[in-house]
Parts: structure tokens; sequence; C-alpha cells
């Protein structure tokens, strides 16, 4: 059997299970990105110990929503978030309780400063570490504690495609005491159907089908191992979007052009493929939007379908 790291600690923040508004989630994903970026330019010693202040600019919050000037979603999401509690217990018997934000604040004119609590930055930083920035939110929509496990191998043992367990080490693994029938029904199905259901609703880009070794006496014998086959959709693409802010920028401007669930998102990133074409259009995206063409255009998907079509060779269908 493959060896499959045992993630036996449960991340303070996926632990909750919460659910999460887009724009909650928006700012998680936010989160995440400033506390990879800081990390990856080198921290102080008391880095974990002081709030993380994050600042959404206006231009960047307009792009979200370029009608509500007073950007009442992020309020919500603000509150919301400031009032989820999270129970954090310690290995030496210690405990925390904290809510992800401490507060925010609308600049006029400038725009939403969020204060994170330095309680949930350790954890945050774990994410990073355990999971691309895509992943990590992937992971805190889901609502069963078993569909987060399946999904963290699943993402581990993404370039391999399988990954396989016995039941007695699945049982050592989610330190559960169940029979394996049970553990069949209320770990293996509520996990392969809340993954496969993200998936087609377009959240996630892996589920997971699974098979059975059977063996010994009687009718069928019993189960020896289960294999775990992984399913991606556009496994490189899909590879490339976690890899860098540009694709989640470019993903977000199409779907405000095109529309969040419209096929045309697929067929341009397949387009654009590498990275270098991806910042590219990126940078084009963004100065359509700072410049104010976009907005005049009266018809933006046709424009923006013609600019990848000729520059970027989106196929003319």
């Amino acid at each position: 059997m493959y060896q499959i790291e045992s993630f036996k600690q449960t991340n303070a923040i996926t632990g909750a299970r919460y659910d999460y508004s887009t724009t909650e989630k928006r700012l998680v994903y936010l989160s995440l990105v400033e506390v990879m970026r800081l990390v990856q330019h080198g921290i102080t010693d008391d880095f974990f110990d002081r709030e993380l202040v994050l600042f959404i600019p206006d231009s960047q919050l307009k792009k979200a929503d370029e009608h509500d000037h007073r950007f009442r979603d992020y309020r919500k999401a603000i509150i919301s978030l400031r009032k989820k509690d999270f129970s954090i217990d310690a290995p030496d018997g210690g405990w925390i309780e904290t809510g992800f934000v401490n507060g925010g604040q609308f600049i006029k004119g400038k725009g939403i400063e969020i204060r994170i609590s330095s309680y949930v930055l350790p954890y945050l930083h774990e994410l990073t570490k355990r999971f691309t920035i895509l992943d990590a939110t992937v992971v805190m929509t889901l609502a069963s504690k078993f569909s987060q496990r399946f999904y963290e191998w699943c993402c581990q043992w993404r370039s391999v495609g399988q990954f396989d367990f016995t039941p007695d080490e699945l049982r050592e693994l989610l330190m559960i005491k169940t029979k394996t029938g049970d553990l069949k029904i209320y770990v293996l199905e509520t996990a392969q159907t809340e993954l496969l259901k993200m998936y087609e609703d377009g959240i996630s880009d892996l589920y997971f089908t699974y098979s059975e070794e059977r063996g010994g006496r009687g009718r069928g014998g019993s189960v020896k191992r289960w294999i775990f086959k992984i399913h991606t959709k556009k496994k490189e693409v899909a590879q490339e979007r976690a890899k860098n802010e540009d694709v989640i920028f470019v993903m977000r401007f199409l779907g405000q052009i095109f529309g969040k669930d419209s096929p045309l998102i697929d067929q341009a990133l397949e387009a654009l493929k590498t990275h270098e074409n991806v910042k590219t259009f990126a940078d084009r995206a963004d100065e359509l939007q700072t410049s104010g063409n976009l907005d005049r255009t009266k018809n933006k998907p046709g424009y923006v379908r013609s600019i990848l079509q000729k520059e970027f060779g989106l196929d003319k269908k």
C-alpha cells in the first residue's frame, strides 16, 4: 500500500465545518493568499502573535460588484466571519476560543481593511502547506469530516490517480471503531456522495470511486481492501489553476463576463494553457477594466471572446 500521511490533528478552521457564503469564501481565500505571500517573503518570529491586516483596495472590490458602492456583501461577510466560533484544543491541554476576524472597516474611496485573528494564523499557514489555495477553500465547504479527510487524500494522491486502505487502516486513520459494513455506508458512501455533488456543482475539480478486494470464507468473502480511484476534471488545467493568482483573477473575470457556469471559461483556460499566456491575458483583462474600455463596450462577452480568439487561439465555435 502507498504510504499515506496520517492527518490525525484536525485543522481548527476546516474542522469547524461552517457554511460559507461566496463572499466569505472570497475573504478566506484572500487571507490564505496573503499568508502565503508573507511567508514566501520571509516572516519574523512574532508573525503568528499579531493580527493579520488584510486590505482590499476599491478597484479590486469593484471587480466583484461594480454596482455596490458600499460593498454590503463584504460587510455581511465580515459580520458573519466575526461571529463564527473556532474552538482549538492545544496538545498541552490548553484551549483557544476565537472568531476568524476581529473586525473590519470600509474606508470610502480606498477600500476595506480586515483584521484577521492572530489565533487562526497558524492554521491558515498549515492549510497553505497542506493544500493549494483553491483546494483549501474547497475543504472548508465540505460538511462531513469524513469528506474532508477523503478530499485530503485525493489531493495528496491526485498525481498518482489512486490510493487504497484496508478496513483496519481506515479505522485507525479516522480514529473510529465501526464495523466494516457501517464503515462503508457512513464513511465511504457519505464522502463519495458529497465530493461527487461538489464536482457536479463545479465547486471541486475531483471526486472518487472505489472497488473492493474480497477474500476468505463465506459467500463472497469479506472486504480485505478498498481501492479508491481519483477522477479529475481537466487535470492539467486544474493543477495550473491552483498554482498562481493570475489564474484565479482570470477565472473571476471570465465568470463576470460570460457567467460563472459558462463552458467558455474552461475553453478559454484550455486555450491559454501556459502560465505565460494566463499572465498576459490577466494583464490585458486588468488593463481593460482599469482603463474603462470594457465599460464603454456594449457587447462585453463578444468583445472578450474576440480577444481570446484573435490573440490566444480560442476556437471559433
